[in-house]
C-alpha cells in the first residue's frame, strides 16, 4: 500500500471530528449546546457520512482518473471546512429567525454536512486506489478505515485539549481545512489555479471575520463553550457581563461592583447574615458574585468551578474577594470526596441555560446531605418554568429532593416564567415562611432524576429551548448583534 495515502487518509479522519467537533461549537453561541442540539449534529454527521460513502462507493465503480476523482473531493472538502467560520459568521445568525428546531437542523445542515459528506466520499475511494495495488480489498479497507479513526482520535483531544482553549475555533477548524488543502495538492500532485484562488479568497474572508470581532475585555474559546467578558454602556449606568454561548451569566454595576441581576437579590434576602464565621459552598462560580455576597455576610466560602476560564475571568474582571478559595473541578467529583459541614451549600451549575442533569441527582442530592446541617441551607438556582410540560422539569427536582430526605419551598421574585429565574430551598429541617416564596402549584409526578436514568435531559429541553429561543429574539429584537 502507498504510504502516502496511508498518511492522507488519516488527515482525513482527523478532519472529520474536528468539523463535527468546531462546528458543534461554532453553533453553540446561537443554539446553544443542549440535548436538541448535540442530537442533531451528530445525526447530521452520521448521515453526512453515509450518504458519503454511498457516494463515494458510487464515483469508485466508474471508469476514470481514481487519483483525479480523489483529489476534487478532498478539495472540496478543505475548501468547506475554511467556509465553515464565513457561513457561522454570516449565515446562521439569519437562519435563528426561524423556530429554534427547524433552525438547529437548517444551521448544522448548512455548516457541517457538505464538509463531511465529502470526507466521507473519499474513503472509497482510498480503498478503491490501494486495492488496485494489492488486490486484497479486505485488509485494505480494515487499514484505511483504522487509519481515518486514528486522525479522527488525535484531531479530536489536539482541538479539545490545546487548539480550541488556545487558538479559538475558527483558528481550529481553518487548521485542519489548510492542512488538508496543503496535503492532497502535495500527495497528489495535482496544481488547479482556480483552487488556490478560493483557496486565498476563504483565507481573506476568515481574516475579515477575526478583524471584526467586537473588541471585548476577554474571550476565549473551549469545549464548555465560547466566553466573552465585555462592558456595555447605558445611558445611567456601565455594566460589566459574563457571556457563555452569548447568554448572560453575570452582569455587574461597575460603579460599586455588585451584581444587577434579581435573581442576586433573592439570594440576598435568602441567605442570614452571621455574627460569626460559617461556612458556605458553591458549585458554579460564574462572576463570583455570589461568593463575594456570601463573604459580606461571614461565611468562609470555597467555590467549585469546573472551567478555569471562568475562574480568570472572575478574578480579573469580576473583583471575586480574595477571601474566596477556589477549586477548579467538576461539582459532582468535589462532592463525592468533600467531607466539609457548611451552613449554606449554592448550586448555580447553569452553562448557558443548560444545567448538568448529573449533580442534582438522587444519588449525589443524597450524598450532599452529609455536608449539611440540620438547619443548613440547601439553595438551587434554576430556569424559571412551573406550568405546563415545560415545568416537568421543575416538578422532578422537587420530587427528587423530597426523595432525598429535605423539605423544599421555591422562591422567586417574579411571575413571568419567561424572565425570572427560581430558587430552590432546601434543607433537612423544617422551612419557616421564606421571602420571595412562591405561590404557583408544581404539576404532581412521581418521576425522580438517578444517575442511572437523568430524566431532567430529556424533561428541561422543552424549557431550555424555549427559555434560549425568547433570549435570542429579544437580543435581535434590540438590535444586538452576535
Amino acid at each position: 500500500m502507498q504510504k502516502k495515502l496511508i498518511f492522507l487518509s488519516f488527515v482525513e479522519g482527523a478532519a472529520v471530528m474536528a468539523a463535527e467537533l468546531c462546528g458543534a461549537k461554532l453553533l453553540a453561541p446561537i443554539f446553544g449546546s443542549s440535548l436538541y442540539v448535540w442530537a442533531t449534529v451528530l445525526g447530521i454527521t452520521l448521515f453526512a457520512l453515509a450518504a458519503g460513502y454511498f457516494s463515494g462507493g458510487w464515483l469508485s465503480s466508474k471508469q476514470g482518473n481514481g487519483i483525479k476523482i480523489l483529489f476534487q473531493v478532498l478539495n472540496a472538502a478543505a475548501l468547506f471546512l475554511l467556509l465553515m467560520p464565513v457561513v457561522s459568521h454570516y449565515l446562521i445568525p439569519r437562519i435563528s429567525y426561524l423556530p429554534f428546531l427547524p433552525g438547529v437542523v437548517a444551521g448544522t445542515m448548512i455548516l457541517l454536512f457538505p464538509p463531511i459528506y465529502l470526507l466521507g466520499a473519499s474513503s472509497p475511494l482510498f480503498i478503491l486506489l490501494q486495492s488496485k495495488e494489492t488486490g486484497d480489498a479486505g485488509r485494505v479497507s480494515g487499514t484505511v478505515y483504522a487509519v481515518s479513526t486514528l486522525g479522527g482520535i488525535v484531531s479530536t483531544f489536539l482541538c479539545g485539549f490545546y487548539l480550541i482553549p488556545q487558538f479559538g475555533l475558527q483558528f481550529s477548524v481553518f487548521s485542519f481545512g489548510l492542512i488538508l488543502f496543503v496535503a492532497n495538492w502535495i500527495i497528489l500532485k495535482i496544481f488547479k489555479p482556480l483552487h488556490f484562488f478560493f483557496f486565498f479568497a476563504l483565507m481573506y474572508l476568515n481574516y475579515q471575520i477575526y478583524q471584526s470581532h467586537p473588541q471585548a475585555l476577554y474571550t476565549a474559546d473551549g469545549i464548555m463553550g465560547k466566553l466573552v467578558v465585555e462592558d456595555l454602556k447605558e445611558s445611567k449606568r456601565e455594566t460589566r457581563i459574563l457571556k457563555i454561548n452569548e447568554i448572560i451569566q453575570t452582569e455587574m454595576d461597575l460603579r460599586n461592583g455588585q451584581s444587577i441581576s434579581a435573581y442576586i437579590r433573592v439570594l440576598d434576602s435568602l441567605i442570614p447574615r452571621l455574627e460569626h464565621n460559617g461556612k458556605a459552598l458553591v458549585l458554579g462560580l460564574g462572576g463570583g458574585l455570589s461568593s463575594n455576597l456570601l463573604v459580606q455576610k461571614k461565611y468562609s466560602t470555597k467555590a467549585v468551578e469546573f472551567d478555569q476560564r471562568i475562574i480568570d475571568a472572575s478574578i480579573n474582571f469580576f473583583y471575586l474577594n480574595n477571601k474566596v478559595d477556589f477549586v477548579c473541578e467538576d461539582a459532582r467529583r468535589f462532592m463525592n470526596k468533600d467531607s466539609c459541614v457548611y451552613d449554606v451549600i449554592l448550586v448555580d451549575v447553569f452553562k448557558a441555560e443548560e444545567q448538568p442533569s448529573y449533580v442534582i441527582t438522587l444519588e449525589s442530592l443524597s450524598r450532599l446531605k452529609r455536608n449539611l446541617k440540620p438547619n443548613s441551607l440547601l439553595l438551587i438556582n434554576w430556569h424559571g418554568y412551573v406550568q405546563g410540560n415545560k415545568g416537568m422539569g421543575t416538578a422532578i427536582l422537587y420530587q427528587t429532593l423530597i426523595q432525598s430526605g429535605f423539605n423544599v419551598k421555591l422562591c422567586s421574585n417574579s411571575d413571568l416564567e419567561n424572565q425570572r429565574n427560581l430558587i430552590f430551598v432546601a434543607s433537612i429541617s423544617e422551612l419557616g415562611t421564606l421571602p420571595f416564596e412562591l405561590d404557583e402549584k408544581l404539576k404532581p409526578t412521581e418521576l425522580v432524576n438517578t444517575d442511572d436514568l437523568p430524566l431532567l435531559e430529556r424533561y428541561n429541553a422543552e424549557a431550555n429551548k424555549t427559555w434560549r429561543s425568547l433570549y435570542l429574539r429579544h437580543y435581535q429584537n434590540s438590535g444586538t448583534s452576535f
